[in-house]
């Protein structure tokens, strides 16, 4: 998962939200990230309207969702994930690096760029929300 995922789970309450929540979904992003919406968190609560105390609400119910991925790991396919990425968006490498690193099905992105890498799969929330309704699950 991307940024932009959990930036969408912070500005509102919205599908991005229901899928972070759904308990059989393993969901992973870097640890990098975390750090980023710690530091954030004031900023996005504001531009999301939110009181302080919500944000922080909704950044411990991603802690409770998600599988924070430390650098350490992401680091053994840093060259692989920026060849990837070579001529589309350096600024996603982490993002694929943090795939290559992790068993995962691909990444969730809403990013258009994320798309034209062909390492990973990518998954817009679109796409994600067809197959769970595909597998028979409603929320």
């Amino acid at each position: 998962m991307d940024a932009n995922i959990v930036i969408a789970a912070f500005l509102r309450d919205s599908t991005v939200r229901r899928l972070l929540s759904l308990s059989f979904l393993d969901l992973m992003a870097p640890e990098f990230l975390h750090e980023e919406v710690m530091e954030h968190l004031p900023d996005l609560a504001r531009r999301a309207g939110l009181a302080r105390t919500s944000a922080e609400q909704v950044l411990s119910q991603l802690d409770e969702f998600l599988t924070w991925i430390p650098q350490e790991a992401i680091m053994n396919e840093w060259n692989r994930a920026t060849a990837a990425m070579a001529g589309i968006d350096p600024g996603d490498v982490l993002y694929v690096a943090t795939a290559l690193a992790s068993p995962c099905d691909g990444i969730w992105s809403d990013d258009p760029d994320m798309k034209k890498q062909t390492i990973v799969p990518c998954w817009t929330t679109k796409e994600l929300v067809t197959a769970l309704r595909k597998e028979g699950f409603d929320f």
